[in-house]
């Protein structure tokens, strides 16, 4: 396939017409296809036969049966599970590649990759492509690609990423190849016209909600670290989004290694209605090795233990032994200096010991640098102090480094500038060493990660949000513990965490193989823990969807989607509605044997025969609960079934008999069965038909069942036979009181097991039998139970009686008049159930949807036939605590604050850690925040009141107030070291609320202005500004 110099698209997505080269229509036949024709000719076979005509060339690129090679055609394609997700090989090489393509949109420095091939090949045809590799493999390759194709289209492309950090570093990184790029996230606006943007998916749901103009000339949306889906808070945001994506625009979806990548493709692909060509690979451009470390000095630094060679998928067990046994070894050494101590944990001393000799060990063996992860911000703050002995950098390194912090810092205000976080961190930095967490100033987050770009960095101490889409490579990994506290409780890590921070060892073109270490301080965790954490399978990607209340108020904003379908076409519901494709043929199925059915006309059927049919129904409901009482309570069943006792039962084939326990066995029972010699069981319906409708057919045409309320006998002695059988306890609807001491339950038992009775057994049984019958059955007295079973007893004989007097059992074609009865029921009740399955009623999310609906209308965001209110409007300019703000808003609660309490108030909802230092209060804020809860109850009251909230029990927690204090002070001007002072919150954390808090401010300000409150407005920006300062918000080194 040949696909000439300059042969891109004359026709943007989403226009209807383009420019026309009349000099190359033979060309223009493959760049320029309509959407129809993509839609309906996606698979490359076919636009090869289009092309055959033009050149000979492509014969070389095909097989014998006309397909191309390392693809499968559409016909040949297995669509039994995935309609619309195409597997493609990642390893199968693409030959005459660079002749497929012709001029490539972007050049590599490098041989590109067989999946990276198989990729843009895939872009040139303006298809959807999901790329599953494991981190550093390439992926960002299609990703660059694609903003190039783009460029020769002259249309736009967005990439999307899941954090701020990582938008800004591809910002800095696509600036330099591409130029007109822009970046939105949630403080930083550059160059928002640009054709390629940067966002965080949040940013692209709000302009797709609000019918941004700029998508109707958008080609591509990238989706980096689309595995982010997964997210328990924020991976709804990437399903409304590939929901709420036009039509016209294509996707690009690169992910972590996932377990069912395919089935996710399958979502996408349906969602679009676009076919989505899938490439995984699990090969690694560099392979990783695992080791177990139990030294803990210099003297034992070479314990090193390599468990997982590079390139093998086995673990090996002897080196993990030789691992348990040299920490045993030093363990019984150290009992025998100083007595046996129960196992503890490291003290700091030997904490610090452990990672001086561990790292001299790696720099004597040249693998620097070298990323330790500790999931304790408190403990790398507390190792870092440690190291003061630890120096790692060259003198001309020193300068480098020192050199770099000061001309990242020269901006901030010299107050800024002495602040104790930046003089210890730049203390170590020269050194050689950095920490790396959420506690860490954004600032010195971005100095610490382009030093080690440079490779000035050796150590990193970080917690694993540095392995979540930065890409920094290492030569080395290594862990502190692989235990993790994950909000609920301490665990070990899972397959695709710890591989996720294993895959930052081993950096591409510079090392053979990337080394991963696993530090074992006090003991060696289980060899099948590690075998499952290290070889284990990735996760699959999950669904966290949910109907929250911005989602809805938007959805119906916009009018172009239902709420409904928004559920309906979300990842958690896609199983259910691929299952549905099957039930709409059976549904239309029975529709048309419903249609066929000949009423039954009958004059002694017609009038009662469905009245017959519905007390069949309820007979059968109540000896059920009959039969549940009992297994229900399990001092009825042992008591009332024990060996000896007459019950009546109900099955198939013994529908209204009487019988004498055998035997008790859990909820079943071994019966010996009373009928007439010559008794023939009911002919069960036909054999589609469901099991109880073959039970209710076999109950109401039993023979004598007009005595229904008495068990159904032989004629006479002489006749009587009996016959094993096993039943469940539900089968019983009666149960009698009579002595059990009557019957010899030896000689009974024995002739169970052996299918056979003696004369004298039968003849006794018989005998004590009907005495009964004759003389009269009475029902056991449930006096131990508090259960209803003799309610259940007086409805299973009113229902009993009212068969019995049906005239229905006159009729000689009685029987087949009831099958037809059964089956139109059947049909009928069949019918209504797939109606229902079909229908928006059986989402999953759509009682959640009713209850949230109810809170809207409550509160008035809502009319009664759900169109939006200036409330509903208003709230849908919020992007967190929608209701709440709205109300404070709507209450005029902040017209007589003043602005510094109003951001110290509105600090409660964008604050999350657990805990910290308690604030001071001062009177006002004391004041504001009574009035605040007061209005936030209003919707705790609401959402109670709707059943949101089982309780409105614990609901002040939700509201976090720990940086109150703080937030004040720097609204009124105060100086960062010194609010610092006021709280134990890492300097980090106070900057991340305090941007979060201005990104909540602007959204206020949006809600001002819809209400036309122009002071209002002017008031919250007066709040913004006296936030927006200094080194909380200084500017990303990646966009300068």
């Amino acid at each position: 396939m040949i696909i000439a110099k300059d042969s891109y698209l004359t026709q943007p997505p989403g226009f209807d017409e383009g420019v026309v080269d009349f000099g190359n229509e033979d060309i223009n036949l493959l760049a320029s296809p309509t959407r129809g024709d993509m839609r309906n000719e996606h698979d490359i076979t076919k636009i090869l036969s289009r092309l055959d005509s033009i050149t000979q060339d492509n014969q070389d690129y095909l097989q014998g049966d006309g397909t191309v090679e390392g693809y499968e055609s559409e016909d040949e394609t297995d669509n039994t599970k995935f309609k619309w997700a195409i597997p493609l090989d990642a390893e199968n090489t693409i030959p005459d590649f660079y002749k497929t393509i012709g001029a490539l949109a972007l050049e590599f420095p490098f041989e590109l990759d067989p999946f990276q091939k198989q990729a843009i090949i895939r872009l040139h045809h303006h298809e959807n492509v999901m790329v599953a590799a494991h981190t550093s493999a390439g992926k960002t390759v299609v990703a660059e690609y694609a903003i190039a194709l783009s460029q020769h289209h002259m249309t736009k492309v967005i990439y999307t990423s899941p954090i701020k950090a990582l938008s800004n570093q591809k910002f800095r990184d696509f600036k330099k190849k591409f130029g007109d790029v822009g970046l939105l996230t949630g403080d930083i606006q550059v160059n928002r016209d640009a054709q390629c943007l940067i966002m965080t998916t949040e940013i692209l749901r709000s302009m797709l909600y609000n019918g941004a103009d700029n998508t109707r000339d958008l080609e591509w949306v990238i989706f980096d670290e689309v595995h982010y889906i997964s997210d328990q808070d924020r991976g709804v945001v990437w399903e409304e989004v590939l929901i709420m994506l036009p039509e016209h625009v294509s996707v690009i979806l690169l992910s972590a290694t996932v377990n069912n990548v395919e089935d996710f493709a399958e979502w996408v692909g349906n969602t679009k209605q676009k076919n989505v060509y899938v490439i995984k690979t699990l090969r690694r451009p560099v392979p990783l090795e695992h080791y177990l470390y139990t030294g803990i000095s210099d003297k034992t630094s070479d314990e090193l233990f390599k468990v997982i060679q590079a390139n093998s998928k086995t673990f090996d067990s002897l080196e993990y032994d030789k691992a348990r046994d040299a920490l045993n070894k030093r363990k019984k050494k150290k009992a025998k200096e100083t007595g046996p101590k129960k196992p503890c944990n490291l003290s700091d001393s030997a904490e610090r010991n452990l990672v001086i000799s561990f790292v001299r060990m790696l720099e004597r063996k040249d693998k620097l640098p070298l990323v330790i992860f500790i999931l304790s911000k408190a403990k790398i703050n507390k190792l870092s102090e440690g190291l003061k002995a630890l120096d790692l950098t060259t003198a001309k390194e020193k300068g480098q480094i020192n050199s770099y912090i000061s001309t990242c810092v020269k901006k901030l205000k010299q107050s800024d500038r002495e602040l104790p976080q930046i003089k210890s961190l730049r203390d170590i930095m020269s050194r050689g060493i950095a920490i790396h967490h959420s506690g860490v100033l954004p600032l010195l987050k971005e100095v610490t990660e382009l030093l080690f770009e440079r490779g000035l960095i050796k150590l990193l101490l970080a917690t694993e949000t540095f392995a979540m889409g930065i890409n920094m490579p290492t030569r080395t990994v290594a862990f502190d513990s692989i235990q993790k506290y994950d909000g609920n409780c301490t665990r070990f890590l899972g397959s695709s965490e710890y591989i996720q921070m294993a895959g930052r060892a081993g950096r591409r073109g510079l090392d053979s193989t990337g080394t991963v270490i696993i530090f074992c301080k006090t003991a060696v965790p289980e060899k099948g823990t590690l075998e499952s954490m290290m070889q284990g399978k990735a996760t699959d990607l999950t669904s966290h969807f949910k109907p929250t209340y911005n989602m809805i108020l938007n959805v119906l904003k916009g009018n172009e989607i239902k709420v409904e379908e928004m559920l309906k076409r979300s990842f958690a519901e896609f199983d259910s509605q691929v299952r549905s494709r099957g039930k709409k043929k059976d549904k239309k199925a029975l529709q048309t044997e419903l249609n066929s059915l000949v009423p039954v006309s009958c004059y002694i059927c017609s009038p009662k025969i469905k009245q017959l049919y519905e007390y069949g129904v309820e007979l059968l409901e109540a000896e059920r609960d009959f039969g549940k009482e009992i297994i229900d309570t399990a001092k009825v069943g042992k008591h009332y079934l024990q060996s000896g006792r007459l019950i009546m039962i109900s099955t198939p084939k013994f529908p209204s008999h009487l019988a004498l326990v055998v035997r008790l066995d859990r909820d079943k029972l071994e019966v010996m069965v009373l009928h007439d010699r010559d008794y023939i069981s009911p002919v069960p319906p036909a054999d589609d038909t469901p099991p109880w409708s073959k039970r209710l057919s076999a109950l109401l045409t039993s023979p004598g069942f007009t005595m229904a309320t008495k068990p159904l006998a032989p004629t006479s002695r002489d006749t009587r036979s009996f016959s094993c059988e096993r039943i469940a306890i539900t089968n019983v609807f009666r149960i009698f009181d009579t002595p059990r001491d009557k019957f010899d339950m030896n000689e009974v038992r024995g002739g169970y097991l052996r299918k056979t009775w003696e004369t004298s057994v039968t003849d006794s049984v018989t005998n004590i039998m009907y005495d009964k019958l004759e003389g009269g059955l009475n029902d056991v007295n449930y006096t131990i139970s508090t259960l209803p079973q003799q309610d259940i007893q007086d409805r299973l004989e009113r229902l009993r009686d009212g068969i019995a007097d049906n005239s229905c059992h006159t009729c000689p074609a009685f029987v087949d008049h009831l099958g037809q009865t059964c089956r139109k029921r059947y049909l009928e009740d069949t019918l209504g159930e797939l109606s229902f399955q079909l229908s928006y009623a059986s989402l999953q999310f759509m009682p959640e949807f009713k209850e949230r609906s109810r809170v809207l209308r409550y509160l008035s965001y809502l009319d009664e036939d759900d169109f939006l209110q200036n409330k509903g409007k208003a709230a849908c300019a919020m992007s967190t605590s929608e209701l709440v703000i709205t109300e404070m808003v709507f209450d005029n609660f902040f017209k007589n604050l003043p602005v510094n309490v109003i951001v110290a108030i509105l600090s409660s909802m964008v604050f999350t850690q657990k805990r910290c230092s308690p604030p001071t209060w001062t009177p006002d804020l004391m004041e504001a925040k009574d009035a605040f809860l007061r209005v936030a109850y209003k919707v705790v009251e609401a959402e109670t009141m709707c059943k949101i909230r089982s309780s409105d029990a614990d609901w002040e927690e939700e509201f976090n107030f720990g940086l109150v204090e703080v937030v004040n002070l720097w609204a009124n001007g105060e100086e960062f070291c010194e609010i610092k002072e006021r709280t134990d919150v890492d300097e980090g954390t106070i900057v991340r609320c305090i941007t979060r808090l201005d990104e909540v401010l602007r959204c206020i300000k949006d809600v001002a202005r819809i209400v036309g409150d122009v002071d209002f407005e002017q008031k919250i920006g007066a709040a913004s500004t006296s936030i927006k300062r200094d080194i909380v918000f200084a500017a990303s080194l990646y966009i300068q």
